[in-house]
């Protein structure tokens, strides 16, 4: 892997922090506790709280590592060149979801991954409302409560594909979905990045097609498809190196031939 990392000790870090800074606070939030950092884009006292206590435990676990957040590249975005450097990085979405949060839906996630130049080599998520959580080692195989993750050898018929939210869909997503509509496959509008990716892992899903790729909404989760024997690829080529900024759609699917066959369908 070319570091020394204790896998289940960050998903002990993981857990702590997603029900201490995140569950806690779960359908307890004050209204002083929401806001917007953007137009549409909520932000609470439970995203800060777990950033701030990831930041400061995952870098005590590995010498020399910087964390990359999605909270902390809000405020300033130069924190992403951290990606390009020599060092580790932890790259974390302190709480994937926040608008169902917000909502009391109990799809909401904390993602970690751990790259180093570009490749990612660990990832750890949990959903812990729901009970989830998962971790996968670049090259190692992924595992959920325990057992190995490995998707099934067969696609559903119509596939059932999850793509973006209506919420957050550009005219392009929605040019996409409609041709993905018009091939016949099976839609499932996006709820919570990080529970689909757990979702798709476990095979409840054959495949997604997401239309934005911001490096802590997906890190985590595609290595974890990966590992559990599933093929991700960008407009830009396959995979999805943490330190490049990858052109959408993302397309994730259980074959290199399923993936070929959604993204031939999205670009029209």
């Amino acid at each position: 892997m070319g570091l020394s990392v204790q896998f289940g000790t960050v998903a002990a870090v993981v857990a702590d922090v997603a029900r201490q800074e995140v569950l806690s606070r779960f359908r307890r939030l004050r209204a002083a506790e929401i806001w917007e950092k953007a137009a549409g884009d909520l932000v609470t006292a439970a995203d800060v709280a777990a950033e701030r206590r990831l930041a400061e435990e995952l870098r005590g676990l590995v010498a020399g590592s910087v964390f990359v957040g999605e909270e902390g590249v809000a405020a300033d975005g130069r924190l992403l060149e951290l990606l390009r450097g020599d060092r580790p990085v932890w790259i974390a979405d302190p709480l994937d979801g926040t608008a169902n949060f917000v909502r009391g839906n109990e799809r909401f996630c904390v993602m970690v991954a751990l790259a180093l130049r570009g490749s990612v080599l660990g990832a750890w998520l949990c959903a812990p409302a729901l009970g989830l959580s998962a971790m996968a080692r670049a090259g190692g195989g992924a595992v959920a409560g325990g057992r190995p993750l490995r998707l099934p050898d067969r696609d559903r018929d119509p596939l059932r594909v999850v793509v973006t939210d209506p919420a957050y869909r550009t005219a392009e997503d929605d040019a996409v979905i409609a041709r993905l509509a018009g091939a016949g496959l099976s839609l499932v509008p996006c709820s919570g990045a990080g529970v689909v990716y757990l979702e798709l892992a476990l095979g409840r899903h054959d495949a997604a097609v997401f239309g934005w790729t911001n490096v802590w909404d997906h890190a985590a989760g595609v290595l974890l498809h990966q590992e559990a024997g599933g093929y991700a690829a960008t407009a830009d080529g396959p995979g999805f190196p943490a330190a490049a900024g990858r052109r959408p759609p993302l397309v994730l699917a259980r074959t290199a031939a399923t993936a070929a066959r959604l993204r031939r369908i999205a670009a029209g």
